[in-house]
């Protein structure tokens, strides 16, 4: 198939498989919840979720497996479980309570505006196609790294990159947006020895009537990531076929593409991009109707949204029906000033993390005196004394900058932006389009911090002093 004439060879990589956490949302827990998942389930991973949340301000061991499991940012989240190596306290060392005060803040936060819950056995992960022919329809193989292994109370999983796990049991899969019943597939994860090298991905089989990544919301496998869930409590009981997803023809152009078609095509794609919206109504009206999102209201919003999902692709945009408006939304949606009812689990989970998740939570920040009563002198070393003022002059340029980067993106702590949870920003900024953006601009600057103190030649002898300290576990 050629889809570009081109006299490039190179081959860019984007992304490689990694192991990335696994949480529900709205929309999967509405298609679990209608075929069949019990609302206690969803309170109990919720209860779960929270207790693991609170444990991490005063537990090593549950701070450090909640980084392992659950962080976003693995550079950081490395330097937070070095602290915890050598054991700095997650309730006395003023950097590191700060830093989990906002990991748990934000995940509590995401509780209550997204329904956001981890699920420990599941993983986001990219798919890709069984080249072997070994897998048969219906089949999947998923292999994860990471040792989960528990400890005889059942209670603290302990981790270690270097083992990896092969599911063999009932999987859930699905892609987001789902909105329709049959987007979320039951199928079957099997051990296949000549599939051995695929790791932190879901490998689809390549037989059988219609592939399975089409059956999850017309996916395909040009880096789409999966939702992958082998906990039997959250396996759906039952299943409903697949949607038709028939893509809308594009339109096309006979002549040659100008600038004023490509700025015709922009304006069009704002006025045009409906999909948070039909999403946002078919949340509203899973939630109100009986048959849940089997009722006739979601299935056409989830044909709406297959057609808006293609839309930058098809030109073909979808309209929304007078019908499909939403006039009244479930509390949990946190509507201002438009009419609201109480909704059924969503809402009963929303309830529940309400008052213990507020919209930007307070961290607590440490006073001059509490810090000074934190430090610690083995991480002196011989001769510093005579670089203070130049390390100082350093660190004013970094608050400097750092600051200007928190101003600019709106953000309120320094805690949030070198972590990378981030409560809130500036209207004009949006934190799941942004934040990698972020982060890429906060490795920048400390990447010329280093190279600040790294000019100073003096500093090697220091240098070598404190790499023997680290290697001995003291820093």
């Amino acid at each position: 198939m050629l889809k570009y004439k081109s006299n490039s060879s190179s081959l860019d990589v984007l992304v490689c498989s990694r192991y990335q956490p696994c949480f529900l949302n709205r929309q999967l827990i509405n298609l679990m919840s209608t075929l069949g998942v019990r609302d206690c389930v969803f309170e109990r991973k919720q209860r779960e979720a929270v207790a693991q949340l609170d444990a991490i301000l005063t537990d090593p061991v549950k701070a450090h497996e909640a980084l392992d499991l659950m962080a976003s940012s693995r550079e950081n989240a490395n330097v937070l479980k070095d602290m915890l190596t050598c054991d700095y306290k997650p309730d006395e060392e003023p950097y590191l309570s700060m830093m989990l005060q906002t990991f748990r803040a934000m995940h509590l936060q995401e509780l209550r505006s997204r329904t956001r819950i981890f699920v420990q056995n599941g993983q986001a992960t990219m798919g890709c196609l069984d080249e072997t022919g070994t897998l048969e329809y219906g089949q999947v193989f998923v292999q994860y790294s990471g040792s989960r292994c528990h400890l005889p109370d059942n209670t603290s999983p302990l981790f270690s990159g270097s083992r990896y796990t092969i599911v063999e049991s009932k999987v859930v899969v699905a892609k987001n947006p789902c909105l329709h019943p049959g987007d979320m597939r039951v199928l079957k994860a099997v051990d296949v020895p000549a599939l051995h090298h695929m790791v932190d991905c879901i490998v689809f089989p390549a037989k059988g009537k219609r592939p399975h990544p089409d059956e999850c919301s017309g996916s395909d496998l040009d880096g789409d990531v999966y939702i992958v869930c082998w906990d039997a409590d959250l396996i759906p009981p039952r299943q409903v076929p697949p949607m038709d997803c028939i893509p809308a023809p594009p339109k096309f152009s006979d002549n040659d593409v100008t600038i004023e078609d490509i700025e015709e095509y922009f304006v069009d794609h704002i006025m045009n991009d409906t999909l948070g919206v039909i999403c946002h109504a078919h949340v509203a009206f899973a939630d109100k109707e009986p048959n849940k999102a089997m009722s006739n209201s979601c299935k056409e919003l989830a044909r709406l949204a297959s057609i808006a999902v293609d839309f930058s692709k098809t030109g073909v945009a979808d309209e929304i029906p007078r019908s499909l408006c939403v006039k009244e939304y479930p509390d949990f949606m946190e509507k201002e000033n438009r009419p609201t009812s109480e909704s059924r689990v969503l809402g009963m989970l929303y309830r529940q993390v309400k008052d213990i998740a507020p919209p930007t939570a307070a961290i607590k920040s440490f006073t001059r005196e509490v810090t000074k009563l934190s430090y610690d002198p083995a991480m002196e070393v011989e001769g510093f004394e005579k670089y203070i003022d130049k390390a100082f002059l350093y660190r004013t340029q970094y608050d400097k900058k750092l600051g200007n980067l928190m101003d600019y993106y709106g953000i309120k702590t320094e805690s949030e932006i070198i972590n990378g949870c981030i409560m809130k920003m500036a209207r004009f900024f949006d934190r799941k389009r942004n934040t990698e953006e972020i982060s890429f601009a906060v490795r920048s600057l400390r990447k010329e911090a280093k190279a600040w103190f790294n000019q100073i030649e003096p500093l090697q002898p220091l240098k070598r002093k404190c790499m023997r300290k680290h290697q001995h576990g003291i820093m």
